[in-house]
């Protein structure tokens, strides 16, 4: 079977429709046979003037004009099917292209994706692809078919008369002075526009999505302030880009506009001195035309083109950046039995080498063990459950997981195998049933339902207007942050994973709330390994063993009772909680 080549490997956006050429041969046929039946248009036009309109016959008239229409009619019908073929193969090449992005995305590491803004993705995704179709798509549906018909069109006036044919040659210097004046500039003009429009999406995606942080602070002048300073940036950048292509389109205009003057003129002359038919002169102005427009695209599509180019470039920065996860490991089990290891682990982000988050730290997790880890804002508790699920990878050291050390491992599968409940959980636009049949898209609705009671959810979500079917808004908003964990909980459970990682799970909730989440997480947690991530140190009591971190080390380890009566730093954090709690106030002014 032949190899065809993935379009996205090539770094040209010329050679990337080259090689996606497979898609198109059958649309573009049917485009370009509409070229082929037009053409002949133009060699009617001079048998119906030269012909029966000198020797006064009407039947004549009458029937060239005939098979003037019939080539318009397949002209017509073969543009329609054309460009429907098209525009069908050019929305799967995109949605190739959108989903090969989105794929890419999910390999490419958090080091890299936490510098980089959210709109600016979504710009490559959205903004970048549809540049490259709209540019593909007129040179597919008009380029080429008009490329073609000017040929042929070109090939008939210099049958009919090639010295008048030698003024075309003039639209020579007309395009080369063009692109040695102008391309440079249309090319930075669009670079320029393509970086700033990434800021403004990127600027706008932050500030709308922190709408509820602008509006609580009072600080709508200030965001205005930074939506302005990117709006104005991009708004110049599109000043430049507009001043630039209208100078290069008056320029190409004014030039052939001289153009269509000589052929008429030298056309007239010749026909009054008897060297060429009134025929072959309308043939020529209504010729003419069709023979240009090639031209006139091509340096038209200019600017779409360098647009196109530059999302192109940005497309392929994000599909060939080397920031990608190191996981190469096809190992795959039934199931896992949950056994962690830590060993010799440590680790500091790529963006600050010189702050180390963990410290050749040394652990083991038991299958079906509860441990806490619990310590200061900063301490490495969340980093080593990010470890472990993957999404960054040790800077040293190595975690085993059933004595398998991770790199081993699919991790695809090793993630699937393991479910987190966040602080702050994330929900998708859509129903309450697809948000926790997202654990688990096979589920049936009966397995949501009971995910849902043992989750102590189904009571409030039965009272939404359309119960499982409800809508929940983007990221949740029409839910409440109990209700959206306890969503997320059932979410869990339905995945029945062998190791659970709670994220501070009840840190930000009232305690009604806690104390149903909490009966949730312990159905749960019953007969896995959990890894929780404790905030308030209450919700830990039950834990086989807690975990005290501080600056990325162990500095205490054991169950509930025994590090409260030890007097450590464990039970400093347990005092300080308490006093926090008897006295939420103190401190302030009268």
């Amino acid at each position: 079977m032949q190899n065809v080549p993935n379009p996205l490997e090539q770094r040209d956006l010329v050679k990337y429709l080259w090689a996606a050429r497979h898609r198109f041969w059958g649309g573009l046929g049917l485009v370009l046979l509409r070229s082929l039946a037009a053409a002949p248009c133009t060699l009617l036009i001079q048998r119906i003037i030269d012909k029966p309109l000198k020797e006064g016959s009407i039947s004549g008239v009458l029937e060239l004009s005939l098979w003037f229409v019939l080539c318009l009619v397949v002209h017509y019908g073969f543009s329609v099917w054309g460009a429907h073929a098209l525009a069908k193969s050019m929305a799967g090449l995109m949605v190739e292209m959108r989903s090969r992005i989105f794929f890419r995305l999910q390999f490419l590491t958090f080091s890299y994706l936490d510098g980089q803004k959210t709109g600016r993705l979504l710009s490559k995704y959205a903004f970048d692809t549809q540049k490259v179709e709209g540019l593909l798509f007129t040179v597919l549906n008009q380029l080429l078919p008009n490329l073609l018909m000017g040929v042929c069109i070109l090939a008939i006036l210099a049958w009919m008369n090639w010295l008048l044919l030698l003024v075309l040659l003039l639209a020579i210097p007309v395009y080369a002075t063009a692109k040695y004046f102008f391309f440079s500039h249309i090319r930075r003009a669009n670079n320029e526009n393509r970086l700033a429009q990434e800021q403004l999406t990127g600027t706008a995606s932050e500030y709308i999505s922190a709408l509820r942080l602008v509006r609580s602070f009072g600080e709508e002048a200030q965001a205005e302030r930074e939506l302005d300073r990117s709006s104005e940036s991009f708004a110049r950048s599109r000043v430049s880009q507009s001043y630039i292509n209208a100078l290069f389109g008056t320029y190409v205009y004014v030039g052939m506009q001289l153009l269509s003057l000589i052929v008429i003129a030298g056309g007239s002359i010749m026909a009054i001195r008897g060297d060429l038919s009134i025929g072959t002169l309308f043939a020529f102005m209504a010729g003419f035309g069709y023979i240009l427009a090639p031209v006139h695209m091509f340096i038209g599509l200019s600017e779409p083109y360098f647009a196109a180019q530059e999302g192109y470039a940005s497309i392929k920065e994000l599909i060939d950046s080397r920031y990608v996860e190191d996981w190469h490991g096809a190992r795959t089990e039934s199931r896992l039995r949950g056994d962690i290891v830590y060993d010799h682990i440590a680790f500091h982000y790529p963006a600050a080498p010189d702050k180390t988050v963990i410290k050749r730290l040394n652990l083991t997790i038991k299958p079906g063990e509860h441990v806490a880890f619990v310590g200061p804002s900063g301490s490495g508790k969340s980093t080593l459950a990010n470890l472990l699920l993957g999404l960054y990878a040790p800077t040293s050291g190595r975690i085993l997981i059933d004595g398998v050390p991770q790199s081993e491992w699919n991790m695809r599968w090793i993630r699937r195998q393991l479910a987190v409940v966040m602080q702050e959980s994330i929900l998708l636009s859509g129903s309450v049933l697809d948000n926790i049949r997202f654990a688990r898209p096979g589920a049936t609705e009966a397995e949501v339902r009971e995910a849902a009671r043992l989750a102590n959810a189904e009571e409030f979500i039965l009272k939404m207007p359309e119960g499982y079917h409800t809508a929940v808004g983007e990221r949740g908003v029409a839910l409440s942050g109990g209700q959206r964990q306890r969503i997320a909980i059932a979410r869990a459970i339905l995945r029945n994973p062998p190791v659970l990682i709670l994220d501070e799970a009840t840190s930000a909730l009232d305690y009604e709330s806690e104390r149903l989440i909490q009966e949730a997480l312990d159905r749960l947690s019953a007969g896995r390994t959990v890894i929780t991530i404790a905030h308030r140190l209450s919700t830990i009591k039950n834990a086989d063993r807690i975990i005290v971190l501080r600056e990325g080390d162990i500095v205490e380890e054991g169950d509930f009772k025994e590090l409260s009566e030890r007097k450590g730093v464990f039970a400093e954090l347990v005092a300080a909680q308490a006093a926090e709690a008897n006295h939420p106030h103190e401190g302030e002014g009268a």
